[in-house]
Order: structure tokens, then C-alpha cells, then sequence
């Protein structure tokens, strides 16, 4: 599904992320891991052509055979549009504050999939009655929502345009513990029922170790480790992936 080679990244010449490689298979969880500055979240600044001013990335991200980091501005709209859907830290900001949501969750859905405003509502309305929200938010604006409400939004807009890989970016750190879960397990039935791939980006390995099939292990910029989730849990080889995993206790 998605193949990144020796992935490279600079902002104002600092080398931020130093040939990182990994591989995300198709339909199943890969978790990105790593402490903040790791690099982890700036590698899919990179996949999804949204650097920073000042920002190089060098080497290759093939999605589908497309290398994400070659093609023109247009393809990656294209592919951001209905291919690829990103989930990011903090829902709030990614909604105008002083926009009502209906017409936000058509803009990051139905639009993306050219339907109509009518369709839109037919569909959205069921969706957002699965994930336990009343199509009266449609006519609230962000602020008048909780961050976990927000949060299922975005699932809602990935239900709706069924991605073929969902980016998950530290989803939950700004979420409490209930909510953490609520979303997890969201996300472990968008996997489960439509086949989603999912590349999820956390600090926390406690949901690495519930949701994530495979992960990769990012230290200083470099991918240190790669595995099965479970093999990697019991048999570190990094040893900055055996520290890590000791201070989950």
C-alpha cells in the first residue's frame, strides 16, 4: 500500500529525518512510534506534501506505485481528496471556528467525492447516527463541540469518503482516557468493516499494543526498529526500543 525509502527530510538545512524506511501493508494498522522530536510527524508532513517554509524532503513514497514525493501539486490533491484521508492531533483545529459543521463535513466529504448536498445529508446523517451524534450538530459551530465529538467528525468524514489509507496523526493526546478508547475503537472498526488501511502515529504504546498490527520505531530522526507488534513487545532488538518499552511499566 504505502513503501517509504530512505526518506529524508531538512528545514533550514537541519537534517530532521535521516533515510527512514518502512512499509505500511494494505488493510492492516501499522502504528508510527517514537518521542516527541522523533520525527515521526514531520515524515507525514512529508507523505502529504504539507512542510513547513523551508522544509527538503529527498528519497521515495510509493502509494500505489505513485511516489508521493515526485508527483505534481494537482495529484496530491487529487489523492488527499479521496485516497487519503488525515486525521490530525487537535480536531479543533482543523475546523473554522466560524463555520457551522454541516457545511464543513461537506467540504471535507461529500465535495471531496463530487456528491450532492442532498446526498450528502441523506448518508452523513446515518453516519453520524452510528457513531452517536445528532444531525443537530450539523447546524453548531466547532466550538459548541467536545473534543471527543469533534474527533468522531473526522471518523465521520472517513466513513463517509472510505479512504484507502487513513493517516491517523497523535489522535488521542488531546483526548481523556474514555475518549482515547471511544476513538481506538473507531478506528479498529473502520480497519474491521471497510478494510481501511491505517498508518497511526502515537507516543502511547499502550494503544499501539490494543489497535496496531505492525509498528515502527522512530529515535532521532531514524527508523531504529520495524516488526510485528507482538514479536516486538516480546523480543526488542533495538535498544532504544528495549528502553522504550521498559518505561511503559
Amino acid at each position: 500500500m504505502l513503501k517509504v525509502n530512505q526518506l529524508s527530510i531538512e528545514i533550514n538545512g537541519k537534517r530532521i529525518v535521516d533515510g527512514s524506511s518502512f512499509f505500511v501493508p494494505r488493510g492492516r494498522i501499522t502504528s508510527i512510534i517514537g518521542e516527541s522530536g522523533s520525527g515521526k510527524s514531520m515524515t507525514i508532513s512529508a507523505l502529504l506534501n504539507i512542510l513547513p517554509a523551508g522544509s527538503k524532503a529527498a528519497g521515495q513514497a510509493f502509494f500505489d506505485n505513485k511516489d508521493l514525493l515526485a508527483i505534481s501539486n494537482k495529484e496530491m490533491s487529487a489523492i488527499r481528496g479521496s485516497q487519503i484521508f488525515t486525521v490530525f492531533q487537535d480536531a479543533l483545529n482543523s475546523f473554522n471556528p466560524s463555520v457551522k459543521m454541516g457545511k464543513q463535513l461537506y467540504e471535507f466529504s461529500g465535495r471531496r467525492i463530487r456528491h450532492s448536498v442532498a446526498e450528502f445529508h441523506l448518508k452523513m446523517d446515518d453516519i453520524l447516527n452510528d457513531l452517536g451524534l445528532s444531525k443537530a450538530i450539523m447546524e453548531q459551530y466547532p466550538f459548541e463541540l467536545s473534543g471527543g465529538m469533534l474527533q468522531r467528525c473526522m471518523i465521520a468524514c472517513a466513513l463517509y469518503v472510505r479512504p484507502r489509507l487513513l493517516i491517523a496523526d497523535e489522535p488521542t493526546s488531546a483526548l481523556d482516557t474514555l475518549l482515547q478508547k471511544e476513538f481506538i475503537e473507531l478506528l479498529k472498526g473502520l480497519n474491521e468493516k471497510q478494510g481501511t488501511t491505517i498508518l497511526l502515529i502515537t507516543h502511547d504504546l499502550d494503544i499501539v499494543a490494543e489497535v496496531a498490527d505492525k509498528m515502527v520505531i522512530m529515535h532521532k530522526g531514524k527508523v531504529v526498529e520495524v516488526g510485528n507488534v507482538a514479536e516486538v513487545f516480546e523480543r526488542p532488538k533495538n535498544a532504544y526500543t528495549k528502553r522504550l518499552l521498559e518505561s511503559r511499566f
